[in-house]
């Protein structure tokens, strides 16, 4: 067989000095080369948005401490918003006439709208909140695991040197 390129380096040509039958069944197709395109993993490019677009994407058990902490005071930011909302109630007044939305008959049915809105503004918040605290914590379990599975790996090791430094010693006695 011969190797010969077209004058393109992601492209294979082969060829064969004998004609190759393909099938028993068809006893006249022969293969007398093969092309193909050279396709190696060296070749492969990832897109910049693909690859985060200088986004860091490994963490280690140190920027997990942080992580929890920024997810943890953007909680209680939230939570701050959720709290605060009593004012919005009380500018709304109660309606029936009261109120800045005065005493025309739809002032009643505006003012049960803007009470929904707000009620579900809040709920939402709220919810939020916990989120982001539930978040700080399971990124500080995953820490946690982390860092117990570090410690199993490095006893691991100082154990299998054990192991073989005893045996080594009694290898030699």
């Amino acid at each position: 067989m011969s190797d010969q390129n077209s004058g393109d380096p992601d492209r294979v040509d082969v060829r064969m000095p004998i004609p190759m039958p393909i099938h028993p069944m068809m006893p006249g197709a022969q293969v007398r080369g093969i092309s193909f395109d050279r396709i190696s993993a060296d070749q492969a490019q990832v897109s910049g948005e693909l690859a985060g677009g200088g986004v860091r994407t490994e963490w280690d058990a140190d920027s997990f401490d942080s992580a929890a902490e920024w997810l943890e005071e953007h909680g209680r930011y939230v939570r701050g918003l959720c709290t605060k909302m009593h004012v919005i109630v009380e500018r709304l007044g109660q309606g029936g006439g009261k109120g800045p939305l005065g005493g025309y008959p739809a002032a009643g049915e505006l003012l049960g709208q803007h009470r929904a809105v707000y009620d579900s503004t809040k709920r939402g918040l709220s919810k939020l909140a916990d989120d982001l605290y539930a978040a700080a914590e399971a990124l500080r379990a995953v820490k946690r695991n982390y860092e117990t599975a570090e410690e199993a790996n490095a006893m691991s090791a100082q154990r299998m040197n054990e192991i073989l430094s005893n045996s080594a010693r009694g290898a030699e006695s």
